[in-house]
């Protein structure tokens, strides 16, 4: 199969590169900077064009990667779903509930497979979490705290500094958090935000939610781009006979200084393992694609991410719970 390349940033070379070692073929990337698009295409002896319409169209596309801003997904999801083509697309779903919903249906009307690039479900330190909590390892779960962490990410037009566009720290990155929440504990009943919401943003944001879940389990997550350099993450579940944890920085003790370092781009987590995440989700993709089985994320989870991020936004706006 042939996959053309939508945004040529962080992401889109990631997944440029899990598309090819599954044995697929790129043979055009589209960015709005021709320039990206020029240096992915020779890597990878592609196509390449400034404008995304003609990468959908091309007769011999099957599968449409969507790496770009979080605005654009709906408008480029459903224009590749009514070309026909298959899609791979880049978490946050969309900026809205609505446009998620609209983007579902579009897909199913046309018959394609939209895949929504949740790649915490396939981190193997979370994965082992989630089989000692399915163990009984630690008994009945009853609290749960996350943590994300990095240094403020660059984009085009610094578009991840309006909140209109980006949603933030809550949604661009806690959502990751909040999705791998339901995907191990169930429904969420409520959710309670406190962040920094500036009208004219820093390169800073913090964001910590409070969540009730329908089983009883109360989870904190804690999301920041403030640190100087690097990125972090650890989870904790506590339950009635113990506690299982992991901690990406598990050190004594550290110290950063602001000016230390600056964010280039996405920060990509990295991982010590041998088969990366990226391409555990390929894939799983691709076997859905194939018929093999049903995918870990299904696009209805990717809305729900969205639901409950938008949710939390709207509880740090209004300071106040918001029930889901």
């Amino acid at each position: 199969m042939n996959v053309a390349i939508i945004g040529c940033g962080v992401m889109g070379k990631m997944h440029a590169e899990m598309a090819v070692r599954c044995g697929l073929k790129v043979v055009v990337c589209a960015d709005n900077f021709q320039k990206a698009a020029n240096e992915l295409a020779q890597k990878y002896g592609a196509d390449s064009t400034n404008n995304s319409q003609p990468a959908l169209s091309r007769d011999d596309v099957d599968i449409v990667v969507i790496a770009t801003p979080t605005t654009t997904h709906a408008a480029l999801v459903q224009a590749a779903a009514k070309e026909g083509k298959h899609i791979f697309c880049e978490k946050p779903f969309c900026r809205t509930v609505a446009e998620c919903k609209s983007s579902i249906d579009v897909a199913k009307e046309h018959g394609v497979k939209l895949f929504i690039g949740h790649v915490v479900r396939y981190f193997q330190e979370f994965e082992a979490v989630r089989a000692q909590l399915q163990q009984g390892v630690v008994g009945e779960p009853g609290f749960a705290h996350l943590y994300r962490g990095g240094a403020y990410p660059a984009g085009q037009d610094n578009w991840f500094q309006n909140y209109k566009l980006s949603g933030g720290v809550t949604l661009d990155c806690m959502i990751h958090d909040l999705d791998w929440i339901r995907f191990v504990f169930g429904e969420p009943e409520r959710i309670f935000c406190q962040a920094l919401q500036r009208s004219n943003p820093e390169t800073l944001d913090y964001s910590q939610v409070t969540m009730r879940m329908k089983s009883g389990l109360i989870a904190k997550v804690i999301g920041t781009w403030a640190h100087p350099s690097g990125f972090h993450v650890k989870i904790e579940v506590c339950g009635s006979k113990g506690m299982v944890q992991f901690d990406s920085n598990d050190v004594p003790l550290t110290s950063e200084r602001r000016g230390e370092g600056a964010a280039v781009g996405t920060i990509v987590p990295s991982s010590p393992v041998l088969k990366s995440p990226y391409l555990l989700e390929w894939e799983d993709f691709l076997g859905w694609l194939e018929g093999r089985h049903e995918p870990r994320v299904t696009p209805e989870d990717g809305l729900h991410a969205v639901a409950m991020a938008t949710a939390a936004l709207k509880s740090a706006e209004t300071k106040a719970p918001v029930t889901l």
